[in-house]
């Protein structure tokens, strides 16, 4: 009869967690640091073996550990849902695990409420939902404190080879796993009688074999990596609960709101008023410190100065969830609540362990069964509303991050960026143009994250080109139709107009983000249409070359043209062949008759290395009059120089010898 219970509790469990976390994929976060992640891994399968992978928050590049683990699904699929999805089904494992850890050491009401706790827990569930390293951890942290359970507490001594094996895997990933360097430290010093020499030798060993890759890059770069840890821990530091903050906030469903960015105001307005709920399950787990605390220090004395099997594991699970607070009461760094993923699930082990002995305490009034059966519903009761609740919390939240603008918070979910590449897709097939245009803020995948996120959607079947909305469009000379997508945060840039000026929107195609909040809007580019926009676009003055081969075709002037005014400066130029490793940038010079300068504005216009010969570039500066300056008139200086040396490009006459620095418009 145990038995069935147990199997249908895991069953429950398992799919709770699996709901919770494996459901609404297409809500996920899929910005440029889980891009970077892919990118590494899909690095991997083209036969790239690296030492290192992403950079950490405090500048130094951490092990491959989550490059690695990345390969099994992106081996798979680029979809981001499915890679997305391994980490969390990874999670749902790691619940399932915690549940039969608890189970095993503590019996069967523990291992209920604690794998029910850690399977609805929100922070828990949103740490398993991004492609992110704090969001691979959980499923190594239970798999290294079952071994430090099975190695001190059930004194199976080879199980201390495979707690080095994933203390090594953990901090392969990422750095905040240190905070559990400390902790198996001192249970392996406290319990040194329980450990056995030949186990800990092995398990040394298999943890520098593990690094012994990333430590040898480091001593041929003379231990810089290990250097700038060491000097990031010695940095000025100052008392501070944070880390005290962040630990119970993530084992509840407080700050919540904090997702929800500028919205949380109306987070907050739309959502039940259960929050002391998140207070209650913080007590609970403060309650539950202090009552093993208890248990251990009346073990202690009665065993003068031993501890019993079960007491043992009291304090394993007190160690690991205080110690990495306890070290991070002085930070030298800033806090972030994924710093503290490492602690899962000790805390719901311990908050199950009040719940049940309070339970137990209640059973034993016989003569007082009215109290006891009180007490037993309350908990019951307590126990239910809070997982109740939480599940509440995590669906509210995945339907407000799909229906209100976050920023600063929840990104955007990732459905939209793969429905507006799959339309790009289509519209391409249609037109027969491999290239389609993207105009978004910031054009640089390495660095912007919508070029990032589209590159990895649409590599290997189209060939998308990046450009920066706040300055420039970019029209290209096609002998077929060419699609455009402007996307949502450039709806209100200059691009926007400009493209609707010269492209035909394509407003059957509009993927509308968010209930409409935002959208990404589609044209279609004419084939031929470059050489049709010409005459419109060139000024009467002769057009300028430079002698990077840029050609000025036009200019112009808007805006009010006076002291303290920003005047618009538009130019039309027609590109060269870009060049890999060289800069060139804009200057705009206003001055007046007599050569002063009362305002400037330098910019790239539109990135050297993304250039194609013939295309049709519209830049624009925005120049800031000096509010001393005469009243006029101004005459426009615009020039082009390498960046950074400064070299100044000159213009070239016809046969290619220099005649100015800069071209002047008239005032």
């Amino acid at each position: 009869m145990i038995r069935w219970r147990t199997a249908l509790a895991l069953l429950g469990i398992l799919l709770l967690a699996g709901y919770l976390r494996l459901g609404y994929l297409d809500l996920v976060e899929f910005k440029l640091d889980e891009v970077t992640h892919c990118r590494l891994a899909l690095e991997v399968l083209q036969g790239h073996l690296p030492v290192v992978g992403s950079t950490a928050s405090v500048g130094i590049p951490k092990p491959a550990g989550m490059t690695y683990l990345l390969v099994l699904p992106l081996a798979v699929t680029r979809d981001p849902r499915i890679v997305t999805g391994f980490l969390a089904l990874l999670n749902v494992f790691a619940v399932v695990s915690c549940f039969l850890l608890a189970r095993r050491y503590f019996g069967l009401a523990v291992g209920l409420v604690s794998g029910l706790l850690f399977a609805v827990s929100p922070w828990a569930v949103l740490f398993s939902r991004k492609v992110f390293t704090a969001d691979a951890l959980p499923f190594f942290t239970v798999l290294l404190l079952a071994a430090l359970f099975d190695t001190l507490v059930g004194q199976k001594e080879r199980r201390l080879i495979l707690a080095f094996v994933w203390l090594a895997c953990l901090l392969q990933i990422t750095f905040s796993a240190l905070a559990l360097v400390p902790v198996m430290a001192l249970l392996l010093l406290i319990y040194r009688a329980r450990v056995r020499w030949r186990p800990l030798l092995l398990g040394g060993c298999c943890f520098l074999v593990i690094f012994a890759p990333y430590l040898y890059r480091d001593f041929t770069q003379g231990f810089a990596n290990l250097k700038a840890l060491v000097d990031t821990s010695q940095q000025p530091a100052q008392f501070s609960l944070k880390a005290a903050q962040h630990a119970l906030r993530i084992i509840s469903g407080a700050n919540l709101h904090s997702l929800a960015g500028t919205a949380f105001q109306e987070f907050l307005a739309g959502r039940l008023p259960l929050g002391w709920l998140d207070v209650l399950e913080m007590m609970l787990l403060l309650g539950g410190v202090l009552y093993l605390a208890a248990e251990i220090w009346h073990d202690w004395r009665q065993q003068k100065g031993s501890l019993s099997a079960r007491t043992v594991g009291y304090s394993i699970l007190l160690i690991w969830t205080l110690v990495p607070v306890l070290i991070n009461i002085r930070p030298s760094v800033a806090l972030h609540p994924h710093y503290f993923v490492v602690l899962y699930p000790a805390p719901y082990i311990i908050i199950a362990l009040l719940v049940v002995r309070v339970w137990q305490w209640g059973t034993t009034l016989k003569d007082r069964r009215a109290v006891a059966w009180s007490i037993s519903v309350a908990l019951m009761v307590l126990v239910v509303s809070i997982a109740v609740w939480q599940v509440y919390n995590v669906l509210y939240l995945y339907r407000f991050v799909d229906t209100h603008d976050t920023a600063w918070g929840h990104g955007v979910p990732v459905k939209y960026a793969l429905h507006a590449a799959n339309t790009l897709r289509r519209l391409a097939d249609e037109t027969g143009n491999r290239q389609v245009v993207i105009l978004t803020k910031g054009d640089r995948p390495s660095r912007d994250t919508v070029p990032a996120v589209f590159r990895f959607l649409l590599e290997g079947d189209l060939s998308p080109r990046f450009v920066d909305a706040q300055k420039a469009v970019v029209f290209t000379p096609s002998n077929m139709d060419t699609i455009y997508c402007l996307a949502p945060d450039a709806n209100d840039t200059p691009a926007a107009e400009w493209l609707a000026r010269f492209a035909v929107l394509l407003p059957e195609e509009t993927v509308l983000v968010r209930g409409g909040l935002q959208s990404y809007r589609f044209y279609r580019l004419p084939a031929g249409a470059v050489a049709r926009m010409m005459p419109e676009i060139a000024s009467a003055a002769e057009p300028a070359l430079w002698a990077n081969g840029v050609t000025l075709l036009g200019h112009q002037a808007l805006g009010e043209m006076g002291p303290g005014h920003t005047v618009r400066l538009i130019l039309w130029w027609i590109a060269p062949q870009g060049v890999e490793g060289v800069d060139y940038h804009f200057f705009n010079h206003l001055v007046d008759g007599e050569g002063r300068r009362w305002g400037q504005e330098d910019g790239v216009g539109y990135r050297t290395s993304a250039w194609q010969a013939g295309d049709l570039i519209v830049s624009w500066f925005d120049v800031e009059i000096a509010a001393d300056a005469p009243p006029g008139p101004f005459w426009v200086r615009t020039g082009m120089y390498t960046y950074p040396d400064v070299a100044t490009v000159p213009v070239v006459d016809a046969q290619g010898q220099p005649v100015s620095d800069a071209v002047e418009w008239k005032p």
